[in-house]
């Protein structure tokens, strides 16, 4: 059973298959949290499938982490396809598709010629070393295999374009598009200023401040203490990421927070990778609520559940700033929104990247694909630029109604409805959600993945899926399954949660012990009931749903056929049921 793209994952699918006979080096611009590597999963599969199956589809990268997430991924769109690893000692050249390493690229390692190049964070593609594995795969030959560059950041921090590489820039979203439209949490930006910091006299190297005037900026002590009281007073209850100009820095900045009582830790690449490892799990384990990082955690890192970060090492890279900011925004049951707090200098640099300003260029470009109206220009945006602590949507929707003709954002913010607008109740390390007169729909974590998982009669459990998934798929799956009830009941933001609590919620909170006063809303009331079931719930869901035995029945084919109609019936039955209330 494969995962179901999403509408804008399916775009960018159609649209390489139908530029490919004009453009042979095409561009794919998506942001981190979009699916990068399931649209590009997708493009190989069909690609193989339709055009090509007598040579491997070669994906290349230029970490550990992006292979890893590739080998995986590409599972989840192309189950069952033979990945062989192209890497170091590893040299598995008879797999349909072949992973391998720049730097063993580089190396001079020789590979089959592939149907087809992906590069991804394919940003990296212009360094001389890479450049030069391409020109040797004959990309840039007439009769050469195509090529697919998928990244987040398609500018270079030292300015130099890719364009002499990638001929068509096939698909973009940007970070701003992805929170209207849900696919990514909002997000409210903070501006710090550090005493005495001037990032306008600081030296610049490749288009950005030069790394060893900066660390001796920024591991001063007030500017070290800007941050700790930014995180204590900005971000308390937040689990953030911290990105610092170098080691030096990063160590400093773990033992500030560590003296004011929050457990923290640095991460960098030299310490061993058994060190680093531990770290970033207690991390994703909660052990730790703070990490601080020295350029590490930039790419390839995925811990969904992060709603802060922190740019405690100013830059004036957009790609860069993009990298950092996009390891808050991908959905999270638990998570509201995101925070970037900002650390600036007491006098303004103007090319320093904010969130704020970062908000507004995007903004700027996308008003460039629309037809403004008679009288408006490309500034109109600059009268109502974002205020400190205010999120994206909070900022839309007063440029909305100021702008009343502008009718182009006002429909995207309605789009907004889309976003993950379930209220999810977190017991231990699973997920409960209450949905149509007392039923459940639940996210059953087993190892590092999830269970996306409908509680039937008698304490049955069914997964909605044929396998477990990182988190934000299986979410994505339970949360496209309970789209289709369509019901008012466990949206967010419903209207009936504003209205006073009733005599039957005051029953129940009185009958179990709950503690509550008479300021409590219908929603207030409801969440505090949901919280208190949902532990029973998921109690019983453990005792009676067998992770290895699914597991064992969804490896065959029979498996599979019979959860497929199963789930099939459901959505019949909702759509049925939606078309006899119309």
């Amino acid at each position: 059973m494969n995962i179901q793209l999403r509408p804008y994952q399916q775009e960018a699918v159609e649209a390489f298959f139908a530029a490919l006979p004009e453009h042979r080096r095409q561009l794919i611009v998506l942001p981190t949290g979009a699916g990068k590597t399931v649209v590009f999963g997708a493009i190989a599969r069909r690609f193989y499938h339709e055009i090509d199956n007598t040579c491997p589809i070669l994906v290349i990268a230029h970490r550990t982490e992006l292979l890893d997430q590739a080998e995986q991924k590409i599972q989840y769109v192309w189950p069952g396809v033979f990945i062989g690893r192209i890497q170091a000692g590893r040299n598995d050249q008879l797999g349909e598709v072949l992973i391998a390493s720049t730097q063993t690229l580089v190396a001079g390692r020789r590979i089959k010629r592939p149907g087809l190049i992906i590069y991804d964070e394919c940003h990296h593609s212009r360094a001389e070393g890479a450049l030069g594995v391409l020109e040797r795969l004959g990309v840039f030959r007439e009769d050469g295999p195509p090529l697919l560059g998928v990244t987040a950041t398609p500018s270079r921090a030292d300015r130099t374009e890719l364009g002499d590489v990638f001929e068509h820039l096939t698909y973009e979203r940007t970070i701003l598009q992805m929170i209207m439209d849900g696919y990514l949490s909002d997000v409210r930006g903070i501006k710090v200023e550090v005493p005495g910091l001037n990032l306008g006299s600081i030296r610049t190297v490749g288009g950005d401040y030069n790394a060893k005037d900066l660390s001796y900026a920024m591991n001063i002590e007030e500017a070290l203490d800007a941050v700790a009281d930014a995180v204590l007073t900005y971000a308390p209850g937040r689990k953030a990421l911290v990105f610092a100009v170098d080691v030096k820095h990063a160590h400093a900045l773990a033992e500030r927070f560590r003296t004011r009582g929050i457990a923290c830790a640095a991460v960098d690449g030299s310490m061993k990778a058994e060190d680093r490892a531990a770290i970033l799990r207690a991390f994703s384990e909660n052990k730790m609520r703070l990490l601080v990082n020295c350029q590490i955690l930039t790419e390839g890192y995925d811990q969904p559940d992060v709603d802060a970060v922190v740019i405690a090492r100013p830059t004036r890279s957009q790609a860069l700033y993009v990298q950092m900011v996009g390891r808050a925004l991908r959905l999270h049951p638990n998570k509201t929104d995101a925070l970037v707090l900002d650390l600036t200098g007491a006098t303004e640099d103007k090319s320093l990247q904010t969130f704020a300003r970062l908000m507004r260029t995007q903004r700027k470009e996308r008003l460039k694909t629309v037809s403004l109206p008679a009288g408006k220009d490309e500034q109109a945006e600059d009268d109502l630029p974002m205020e400190q602590g205010e999120t994206v949507i909070e900022w839309l929707s007063r440029i909305a109604q100021k702008q009343e003709k502008a009718a182009q954002v006002a429909q995207a913010i309605n789009l907004f409805a889309n976003r993950s607008r379930y209220r999810w109740q977190q017991v231990q390390d699973n997920f409960a959600i209450c949905f149509e007169d007392s039923r459940w729909a639940y996210l059953y974590r087993d190892g590092d993945e999830y269970w996306p998982v409908l509680e039937l009669n008698n304490e049955k459990f069914m997964p909605l899926h044929d396998r477990s998934l990182p988190l934000e798929y299986a979410q994505g799956i339970a949360e496209g399954f309970l789209q289709l009830l369509e019901s008012k009941l466990i949206e967010k933001e419903a209207d009936w949660r504003n209205a006073p609590m009733s005599t039957r919620q005051k029953y129940v909170l009185d009958k179990y012990r709950i503690q509550y006063d008479d300021t409590w809303t219908r929603g207030m009331a409801s969440d505090a009931l949901a919280r208190a079931f949902a532990r029973k719930r998921v109690r019983t869901l453990c005792k009676n749903f067998n992770a290895t035995a699914w597991r064992q029945v969804l490896e065959t084919d029979k498996g599979k056929l019979w959860l497929s109609q199963r789930i099939e019936r459901f959505r019949s039955y909702a759509q049925s049921r939606h078309v006899q209330e119309a």
